[in-house]
């Protein structure tokens, strides 16, 4: 729960240590992966680790940042009672 609300007090942007606990018990939020070059790309946060290890191990990009999808990000606030 903290995570959580440490996420939604970040504005959705995620760190590591908050992807490895996303991914522990809510593995299906979908989380989004922006790349230095590459396409942006949306993954559930149980995948996220492994896809920026991929990435980054193959030499192909970087990541920027990752965040909660816009959509998630909304209905999160709408259940916590977060005001805008």
């Amino acid at each position: 729960m903290k995570t959580i609300k440490d996420i939604m007090s970040q504005m959705g942007f995620v760190d590591s240590e908050q992807c490895s606990e996303l991914a522990k018990h809510f593995p299906n939020t979908k989380v989004v992966i922006q790349w230095g070059g590459m396409p942006r790309e949306q993954v559930r946060a149980i995948e996220v680790a492994e896809r920026i290890k991929n990435v980054e191990d193959s030499g192909m990009d970087y990541v920027r940042q990752c965040f909660i999808c816009s959509k998630e990000y909304r209905m999160l606030k709408e259940v916590f009672a977060i005001a805008d």
